[in-house]
């Protein structure tokens, strides 16, 4: 059936994202802080198990942007050993963007753009906060408004790769599961995720860094492949 629609991913998609305990470092450092970043390395990974084991993962999405990312950042300020930390989180929020190095991958504007004089619907799907998504796509020169739909973790409540995201998208759309083509560069949560819907879905390996080197997983290296899928 013929492709009417092509959803991506963001991160490590269409844009390079940061490396988070370097881009923490410079953003404590710019708050007079010091840290290393083997300490802030491990302060972050004591924080994200810190947040399974409490359940409070689950409400990633769920509960307001700044609301989370606080009781994050003062989780991992507390195991950095840095006092006021509830007031220093907030500061961290405000400043993450200043510091936080992202940008576009060359292929991805001109992959858009053909993409658009085509007349196919665009989406976007992200595990990001709207908040987060709408920062990067400005910082990376990537207009919104040439999707068609934008959808973060807190637009219904749930992540990828939860069938409701991927459907709630094709309803948005108004396409039918076999008219669309998901590209994105997590093997569970992007390609699987998509397939158990009826999506055809596309593995973007810029480098061959996938443990799953399953041989029915169509893998490209460069989003201006993904025209061959199109018909």
């Amino acid at each position: 059936m013929k492709i009417k629609a092509v959803l991506f991913d963001l991160g490590d998609t269409l844009v390079r994202t940061w490396i988070p305990e370097v881009t923490y470092r410079n953003v404590l450092s710019s708050l007079g802080i010091d840290r290393s970043i083997q300490e802030i390395r491990e302060a972050l990974a004591k924080t994200e198990e810190e947040f399974k084991k409490s359940n409070y993962r689950s409400l990633y999405g769920k509960v307001d942007y700044e609301e989370y990312w606080e009781k994050w950042d003062a989780q991992v300020l507390e195991y950095l050993r840095i006092s006021e930390s509830k007031s220093l989180a907030r500061q961290i929020i405000a400043r993450w963007f200043d510091h936080a190095s992202c940008s576009i991958y060359p292929d991805a504007i001109v992959t858009l753009n053909k993409l658009r004089k085509m007349h196919l619907k665009l989406g976007l799907i992200s595990t990001a906060y709207e908040e987060d998504i709408d920062a990067i796509l400005g910082r990376t020169g990537i207009k919104k408004g040439i999707f068609d739909i934008v959808i973060g973790v807190n637009t219904i409540k749930k992540e990828k790769p939860h069938p409701d995201v991927f459907r709630y998208a094709l309803d948005k759309l108004g396409v039918k599961p076999e008219e669309a083509l998901f590209v994105g560069d997590h093997v569970e949560n992007d390609y699987k995720g998509a397939k158990v819907v009826g999506i055809r879905a596309l593995l973007i390996e810029r480098e061959e860094k996938s443990a799953d080197r399953a041989s029915n997983v169509e893998r490209i290296r460069s989003l201006k492949e993904i025209f061959k899928f199109i018909k």
